[in-house]
């Protein structure tokens, strides 16, 4: 049996954070939703259907199969790549019998077809489908079962707002884990709460707070003198947690990252840098983001001490130092940002309102030429599919740029 994880018009919902990346990438608690499904389904692989401007590059990323419904050859089982997978979906997947669809409001949750319709059904679920390709499949189908739970994502505050619950319900069902805390460490609440990796590294003057949940930290970081981690907490491998940084409860921060200051309850996607002092809240960042000194964005609705949705920071992104966000705002990918951002910003801008300067638009070149420093810079490839993706990214959001005109070459913070 095949499953391939698909993307349907929701996708769009998490823009600009999925024109880099399908939507089955974005990190939920220790996983991401596609390592989700390999995790609870027990298998090595899952391929996909996704966007056509992504098809490639998640073929060459993860090299699986990507948009290739020809190449179905077994029984497939399609999952939703908004789909919180768990041991309830699994059991959902099992029982269901061959042309099935479990839909909810509208969205199919899950399917399975026989090989001859599901290379059918996986035409009609490529490029992110609305409802008219439900409306097809539904007429492959011999059954349709509704489902009844809340695991189906809709927008990215969701992925915020059940960050700390997810944290823990994947630290809780994972085999027992061997515990290497420092004597140097000083640790409060629960010891069984604290994990940390292999060849990490804990500086003296260090707090773990496991009191509200578990903290994993994961193998090669530096946790470095005078930081304080409350959980729940995940701190990807390679990352760094400069000295004095405060890491709060919810926080999801992804590998190979440089971080310091303030952050609360997000989501870090990975090889971000925000190294200095600032704060960052209740916010999905993406890939590739370098944040100056003293960036702030604010997580609190406005007039309100009740946290909100921070906004979206995608892939590319670089804020000058004291750049500051208003809370809700998304930042468009590559885009360079400055002073305060009281609105959201298209990709591949220069925006710096406050200085008295024009909204204007950077060129890809320029973006390109920084993407293969920063690669560079941690001996990673950037590679001919990563250059294509945002050439594509560029392309498709010219729409968003038609008024503005271009840059001069573009600066770094």
């Amino acid at each position: 049996m095949r499953i391939i994880v698909f993307e349907d018009s929701a996708a769009h919902s998490f823009e600009p954070l999925t024109l880099t990346r399908g939507v089955f990438d974005l990190r939920l608690g220790l996983f991401s939703l596609a390592d989700r499904v390999k995790h609870y389904m027990q298998v090595e692989q899952v391929d996909f259907l996704a966007r056509s401007h992504i098809a490639e590059h998640v073929r060459a990323r993860r090299r699986v199969k990507a948009n290739e419904p020809e190449a179905i050859d077994d029984e497939t089982v399609f999952v939703n790549g908004l789909l919180v997978f768990n041991s309830e979906l699994r059991s959902i997947v099992q029982k269901i019998r061959p042309e099935t669809i479990v839909t909810r409001q509208g969205r199919i949750v899950l399917a399975r077809f026989s090989e001859a319709r599901a290379r059918e059904v996986a035409s009609l679920l490529t490029n992110a489908p609305g409802v008219e390709a439900l409306k097809k499949i539904r007429e492959k189908a011999l059954e349709e079962a509704e489902y009844e739970g809340d695991a189906l994502l809709s927008s990215p505050w969701e992925i915020v707002e059940r960050n700390s619950l997810q944290i823990i319900e994947d630290y809780e069902a994972m085999p027992r884990l061997r515990l290497r805390i420092p004597p140097e460490a000083t640790l409060i609440g629960r010891r069984r709460n604290v994990y940390v990796g292999r060849d990490t590294e804990i500086d003296p003057c260090v707090t773990l707070d496991s009191v509200k949940g578990p903290i994993y930290i994961g193998e090669g970081c530096e946790i470095r003198a005078g930081s304080f981690i409350e959980g729940p907490a995940y701190i990807g491998p390679g990352t760094i947690i400069n000295p004095s940084s405060i890491i709060r409860g919810g926080s999801n921060i992804g590998p190979d990252c440089n971080i310091g200051g303030e952050v609360e309850a997000t989501v870090i996607h990975g090889r971000v840098d925000k190294q200095y002092s600032g704060f960052l809240g209740h916010a999905y960042v993406g890939e590739w983001v370098e944040l100056g000194p003293l960036f702030a964005n604010s997580g609190n609705r406005l007039g309100s001490w009740t946290p909100g949705f921070g906004g979206i920071i995608a892939d590319h992104v670089k804020a000058f130092a004291g750049t500051m966000v208003y809370a809700g705002r998304s930042i468009g990918v590559a885009s360079q940002i400055s002073g305060y951002v009281c609105e959201n910003v298209p990709s591949f801008v220069f925006y710096s309102k406050t200085s008295g300067q024009p909204v204007c638009e950077i060129d890809v070149e320029e973006v390109l030429k920084t993407a293969r420093r920063a690669a560079a810079l941690r001996e990673e490839e950037f590679t001919p599919a990563d250059e294509q993706l945002l050439r594509r990214v560029f392309e498709l959001t010219r729409f968003e740029r038609e008024a503005l005109k271009p840059c001069g070459p573009s600066l770094d913070p």
